[in-house]
């Protein structure tokens, strides 16, 4: 199904939208709070291979750059700008919002986390791997074969949800991944059609359609993944004992300005650059930013909880910009880590969260999914 560029958003775009550029002269309104107002919405796309699509290894890589350029050809008002920095435009462009997120009134500068993750294809569960002459592992979807990944939206950033929906329905046109010679003998990027849209809800498990092949007509989402929600849901596992956390795509930790390796793992720094995104994606897209009522004493906590056992290893990868015409690493940890603590209370809401909001550096690229065993 070609998804309908009449469809129709429902959508109430209030004065706060401007909280999401940091639009001069607006003030939004900050209070102390607990994250009340951050939302999380997981989004995921079900498309089907319409002709061979080939993508590298970090599969999350290339969907985001699929999405950001889809968005920037498709709604950008100053094709001039090299980049959305230099753009006079950028602080009232949805575009420039999420592919290249600045507030010039932001404490931590200029740039900011952007408001969405993306959710790739997991080993296993999506593609055929094969091996290039030059040893790249890529993974292939051939005709027919259905392909999903999920993005999540964080807060305020819903309100951008149209142009991300017919952004993807650019890579029914413009194509995905590597640029492979198809049947026809030409070499170019394989086509998908969009078949489904959902939203879902982990935590409720609620599941709604957004835009299915029977309807014309996108719904917005609505079944928020809300702090009230993870905290329910978190509310049983602050007893002591173990808990497994498992990377699912690579964990791109730093700690003390070096990158941190299997051997090297402790849970501080894992700790530590969740409470920072968390802080970070709250002040910059919600109304209610989280502040910790005591994040020195959480830091000495995160320092007593025990490794018991180390699953890990490292993933050597990297990503290439075709924007910049360059890769860089996007290398991080995999596999599972034990830990064990006397008290899980002071941590299980924030690693709940971490869960959706993921964690680490390139979280925008699909990096720092993991998963908690309790």
């Amino acid at each position: 199904m070609r998804m309908a560029r009449t469809a129709v958003f429902v959508l109430f775009v209030r004065a706060r939208k401007a909280c999401l550029n940091g639009a001069p002269g607006h003030v939004c309104r900050r209070e102390e709070g607990r994250m009340d107002d951050f939302t999380a919405h997981r989004l995921r796309f079900v498309a089907e291979a319409q002709s061979t699509i080939e993508l590298n290894e970090h599969q999350g890589s290339a969907i985001r750059g699929a999405l950001f350029h889809a968005l920037r050809n498709r709604f950008c008002g100053n094709r001039q700008a090299r980049e959305c920095e230099v753009c006079p435009l950028a602080t009232t462009c949805p575009v420039a919002t999420l592919v290249s997120t600045l507030n010039p009134q932001s404490g931590r500068g200029r740039n900011v986390p952007r408001p969405y993750t993306v959710q790739p294809p997991l080993p296993g569960r999506g593609g055929h791997p094969a091996t290039l002459p030059d040893g790249r592992i890529v993974f292939r979807y051939h005709p027919g074969e259905r392909l999903e990944f999920g993005l999540t939206l964080f807060a305020q950033a819903l309100q951008l949800f149209p142009y991300v929906v017919l952004a993807v329905h650019e890579f029914e046109r413009g194509g995905l991944g590597r640029k492979t010679q198809q049947d026809d003998g030409r070499w170019r990027r394989g086509r998908l059609a969009v078949r489904e849209v959902w939203a879902e809800n982990p935590l409720t498990s609620e599941r709604q359609s957004v835009l299915s092949a029977r309807e014309r007509l996108v719904q917005v989402p609505d079944v928020p993944i809300t702090h009230a929600q993870v905290s329910k849901w978190a509310s049983g596992k602050g007893a002591g004992g173990r808990l497994g956390v498992r990377f699912l795509t690579p964990t791109r930790l730093v700690a003390q300005g070096r990158l941190v390796k299997p051997e090297e793992f402790r849970f501080r720094p894992l700790f530590q650059r969740l409470m920072e995104r968390l802080e970070a994606l709250s002040r910059d897209f919600s109304e209610t930013p989280l502040r910790f009522d005591d994040p020195k004493g959480l830091i000495a906590a995160a320092d007593e909880v025990r490794v018991v056992e180390n699953r890990l290893r490292w993933e050597e990868l990297r990503s290439y910009s075709t924007r910049r015409r360059a890769d860089s690493p996007t290398s991080g940890l995999l596999g599972e880590v034990v830990l064990e603590a006397e008290d899980w209370s002071p941590f299980a809401v924030w690693l709940v969260w971490g869960q959706f909001v993921q964690v680490g550096k390139d979280a925008v690229k699909g990096n720092g999914m993991y998963r908690l065993v309790w």
